[in-house]
């Protein structure tokens, strides 16, 4: 299945409890039916909170939505927010499945707890796309969608083993600052680093661990810790680029930014921003624009062209000051 390049855009959206977007090859604002062909079908997303990323997101959805439309399709795309409650969620979806979607996209408030809101999409015979996968994955969901962790880990690893090639003498002391400990998919990004160590012991040490739970505060306290207790310490890895941020905050305050590294992960305007004035040295991921690649992956499911359990977004991007201008050209369209 080919992927389409989705252009940067994000639109206001209004607050409210139930948010709709509907777009269709045919009539505005039609009610979503059974479809009767491959190319005619209807998309309900149930998202846990909208919030600024989810806004992202469901813009992505749609644009990609009007590509396909404009290319023969006949697909409809409504969005249902829960606002952080499994019980709506639940609602929402007894309400979404009166309108015969053909296609269920979920955010899931919680893992367990909104389960039987999938399993009621897939006992009414409806394809279901987990947009938040996780380890296990439940054999409810059709497919599992998201960004390869795995990918995500080897780029920042593949970084690294750059950093050694090109000077023989380096030992990278490395720290690690972990995301939340409960949200175990994202657990491989530091762990990556650390199965790297092993395999590589004289050239690698690992000289801390930490959860930072995604907060800039506790990155930036770590680092400062480890700065006292660790002053060998010459790169922080942090689970995303807030934290890798904070571990920064630290480092310019000590006065030793120039003698620590800082990687950190995802592709968005302020971590390419980060990179690009000097505050982390090398972050990865995919763009946002990519994420619409999901309304592929639901017309892959309707004409039978998509048959894996799994899709990781492509392209993984690695991103250092030698290629950050390219990669927000991308990001911007």
């Amino acid at each position: 299945m080919k992927h389409s390049r989705i252009r940067w855009g994000v639109g206001a959206v209004s607050a409210g409890t139930a948010l709709v977007f509907v777009l269709s090859g045919c009539a505005s604002g039609s009610t979503p039916q059974a479809s009767k062909d491959a190319n005619t079908f209807s998309v309900i997303y149930s998202v846990d909170k909208i919030d600024e990323n989810q806004t992202a997101y469901i813009k992505f959805m749609t644009d990609e939505v009007a590509v396909l439309n404009a290319k023969g399709k006949h697909i409809t795309f409504e969005s249902y927010d829960a606002n952080g409650s499994v019980d709506k969620q639940i609602s929402d979806v007894q309400t979404a499945l009166q309108k015969h979607p053909d296609v269920m996209i979920f955010s899931a408030v919680d893992p367990a707890g909104s389960l039987p809101a999938v399993q009621a999409a897939k006992d009414a015979g409806v394809k279901t796309i987990d947009f938040r996968p996780s380890d296990p994955e439940p054999d409810v969901y059709d497919v599992a969608f998201g960004a390869s962790e795995k990918d995500y880990a080897a780029a920042t690893t593949d970084w690294m083993k750059s950093l050694l090639d090109a000077d023989p003498k380096l030992t990278l002391n490395v720290g690690l600052i972990y995301g939340a400990a409960a949200q175990t998919p994202q657990l491989i990004r530091e762990d990556g680093v650390k199965a790297f160590a092993t395999a590589n012991p004289d050239r690698v040490k690992i000289i801390g661990e930490q959860y930072g739970n995604w907060q800039t505060d506790i990155a930036q306290n770590t680092t400062a810790d480890w700065l006292q207790s660790h002053p060998e310490v010459n790169l922080i890895s942090a689970a995303n680029s807030t934290m890798g941020q904070g571990a920064s905050n630290a480092l310019t305050t000590a006065g030793v930014r120039n003698k620590v590294l800082v990687s950190g992960y995802d592709i968005n305007q302020s971590s390419l921003d980060a990179v690009k004035s000097g505050a982390i040295d090398f972050t990865t991921g995919v763009l946002g624009p990519d994420y619409g690649q999901i309304i592929d992956v639901a017309a892959g499911l309707m004409d039978g062209s998509f048959t894996d359990k799994v899709y990781s977004i492509k392209p993984v991007y690695s991103v250092t000051t030698t290629n950050v201008d390219d990669v927000i050209s991308k990001l911007k369209g």
